[in-house]
């Protein structure tokens, strides 16, 4: 019986937080070490590993943005700096990266820290709404999204640094 845990990041979890990422997206996508560590010190609530066995094999960033219905792009550049546009009294969670190692993938990990960080945020913060970018070619990741309620709002032309330059969709879901 394998024993699974849902808790916050630690910043001695960024080893194995950095493997996710690279495991999980392309030079171009992946962000890097100091932003991880940076999310991990500036909303720790938001900021979840999944262990399996004692194994980090997922992680979900999230920050706190004041909501607007017009949506800015360069909020969402990746690598950006959370303590520009965090606040914990805003009422939009953004979910900034979720990664979950290959190998264990489609065995719902995924799906469950996502609903664990929104139960989380939703019981200890103002949030009305939560939104999220996802590349157009991330078809499952959009499928996930959507099965839990949210929908597309715009896209970013080229947001992504991939081989096809592909466009990044902003999907929202009110709560």
């Amino acid at each position: 019986m394998e024993k699974m845990v849902i808790r916050n990041a630690r910043k001695t979890d960024i080893d194995e937080i950095m493997n996710i990422e690279y495991d999980s997206f392309i030079t171009g996508i992946s962000e890097n070490r100091n932003v991880f560590l940076d999310r991990i010190a500036t909303f720790q609530n938001g900021f979840l590993v999944l262990e399996v066995d004692s194994e980090v094999l997922g992680y979900i960033s999230s920050e706190i943005w004041a909501y607007s219905e017009n949506i800015d792009e360069k909020m969402f550049d990746l690598n950006h700096d959370i303590k520009k546009v965090h606040k914990c009294n805003g009422s939009e969670l953004y979910i900034s990266s979720i990664g979950i190692l290959k190998k264990h993938r489609k065995k719902g990990y995924g799906n469950l820290l996502f609903k664990e960080l929104i139960e989380k945020i939703s019981k200890n913060y103002k949030i009305s709404s939560i939104i999220l970018t996802v590349s157009v070619n991330w078809k499952p990741a959009i499928k996930l999204y959507e099965k839990n309620g949210f929908k597309e709002i715009c896209r970013i032309k080229e947001f992504f640094e991939d081989e096809d330059s592909s466009d990044g969709i902003v999907m929202r879901k009110y709560i």
